[in-house]
């Protein structure tokens, strides 16, 4: 024998009723230009040129936008790297909150080959062509004070 335990079965008189919750928000909603799927940098490795003092490599690939790396000066790199062969196609670069409009020029290298991927300036989003590698470098080559870099976001195609 089945019971309903705390089912309630429609006679067919019903209204539509609202929820007495509603679900809470994301702290961050991609917007329609950002890349979407599993962020490759979360667990990765990192490493880079130089970083200011009380900055990490490691915070450009924790999920949190409050730690960040720094250059020792205004410029510098910052690299992602995997233990394998690992395509990618897109990524996000975020400023911290406090130096947001200080990245100036960068380049995008396939570091096992030193290949520039793209080029350009400012933070966000950067699409190219999948391409498969096992450390890609963010590579600051201008900015107009010390850039911030809370994550370094990967996406695969």
């Amino acid at each position: 024998m089945i019971t309903n335990k705390g089912l309630q079965v429609s006679d067919g008189n019903c209204t539509p009723q609202t929820p007495a919750t509603t679900p809470a928000s994301p702290t961050h909603t991609p917007t329609a230009a950002e890349p979407s799927g599993t962020d490759l940098s979360i667990g990765a490795g990192s490493d880079g040129s130089s970083k200011a003092d009380g900055t990490s490599y490691g915070s450009i690939r924790d999920g949190d936008l409050s730690t960040y790396w720094s250059p020792a000066g205004s410029t510098g790199y910052v690299s992602v790297k995997w233990g394998s062969a690992t395509t990618v196609s897109g990524v996000n670069i975020r400023e911290a909150a406090g130096s947001a409009g200080t990245m100036g020029s960068w380049r995008l290298l396939k570091a096992d080959t030193g290949a520039v991927l793209k080029a350009g300036s400012g933070a966000g989003v950067i699409s190219f062509s999948p391409t498969s590698l096992k450390k890609i470098t963010f590579e600051i080559t201008g900015a107009s004070g010390t850039p911030e870099v809370a994550e370094f976001e990967t996406y695969g195609s």
